[in-house]
């Protein structure tokens, strides 16, 4: 069981490598189709597409009545997907925040709604199931500001634009459409086999669901985003991967926090209300300090403390459990 288990996990794993390069490539087309831009589509149409491993496997826990392993995958994906998937973008390519007033704003929301629902934590110990709606209505407004944002965006570069650009042709449409649905498809399904082939793996070893929902499936959920980011360095569009980060990070929380709590009231209590919702807080709170600087460019030094705050974390749930 534990070897054809462990086969599984390294298919679903080159699943979702190949899968998020291919997506990447369609997103990048599209952005370019429909003068949009990469900071823009990382935000929208990326993050969304790449945080549906988490809704997936979230949704699955809290319909088994699991919601420590689905509140531990959301936690542990915001810290992931900071510490590390945006260190190594930082580390790599030091990007510079080109346009980034809406990046800033989501930024600073995600540190908001975090910090929000810690208090609520605090002063009445649960998630409700309207705490659950509330932040699926937050989801559908914050959805219907990018794509209005993006429409304007688009009609003034219309406007200004002298040069009349070539207009994409059929096999290219279709073309950028097929490789955008099927590196969708094998990144989800990639994401799926590797957590719960990981989940049977782990729990061989005796690993409590908490550690699993923050270590092992955040991360294996959260390998679209670090594909995603890894590929848009080898096409030179950082700002499609710190927008993607940033709105799989928001989404996170409206979506698959919303999700969750609206099947299944989420009890915060102990290490889950008083060490990892303070954690993911804190590391979302320099993502936001970081890219509200004076300075646009991303300097190497921010994506090492990045890099280590989360391997501390992670050393600190190791010797916890």
């Amino acid at each position: 069981m534990e070897i054809a288990s462990f086969v599984w996990f390294i298919i679903g794993l080159g699943l979702i490598i190949k899968g998020s390069d291919w997506f990447v490539e369609g997103a990048v087309w599209i952005a370019r189709a429909l003068k949009v831009s990469d900071i823009m589509i990382g935000a929208t149409l990326v993050s969304i597409c790449t945080t549906l491993p988490e809704a997936m496997v979230s949704t699955s826990s809290a319909l088994r009545g699991n919601t420590d392993m689905a509140m531990g995958n959301v936690l542990g994906s915001i810290a992931f997907n900071s510490g590390i998937i945006l260190g190594i973008v930082i580390l790599f390519t030091e990007p510079r925040i080109k346009g980034g007033k809406g990046i800033k704003t989501h930024s600073k929301l995600l540190v908001a709604l975090l910090a929000g629902l810690f208090i609520l934590g605090v002063t009445l110990g649960t998630l409700s199931r309207i705490s659950g709606i509330l932040l699926l209505t937050g989801l559908a407004f914050y959805l219907w500001r990018n794509v209005k944002a993006a429409r304007d965006i688009q009609k003034e570069e219309r406007e200004t634009s002298s040069i009349e650009e070539r207009t994409p042709d059929k096999k290219e449409k279709f073309r950028a459409v097929v490789i955008f649905a099927v590196g969708l498809i094998m990144t989800v399904f990639g994401a799926d086999l590797l957590v719960e082939h990981g989940e049977v793996i782990a729990r061989t070893i005796g690993v409590p669901d908490l550690v699993i929902g923050l270590t092992m499936t955040s991360v294996g959920t959260s390998l679209p985003e670090l594909v995603t980011a890894i590929s848009a360095i080898r096409k030179k569009a950082q700002d499609l991967s710190v927008g993607n980060i940033i709105g799989a990070n928001l989404l996170n929380v409206l979506l698959v926090i919303g999700i969750v709590s609206s099947l299944e009231p989420v009890n915060l209590a102990g290490n889950l209300l008083y060490f990892h919702f303070p954690v993911a807080i804190f590391i979302t709170g320099m993502t936001a300090l970081f890219i509200s600087s004076r300075k646009k460019q991303m300097v190497r030094s921010r994506g090492y403390l990045l890099v280590t705050v989360y391997t501390l974390y992670l050393v600190a749930i190791l010797l916890q459990n």
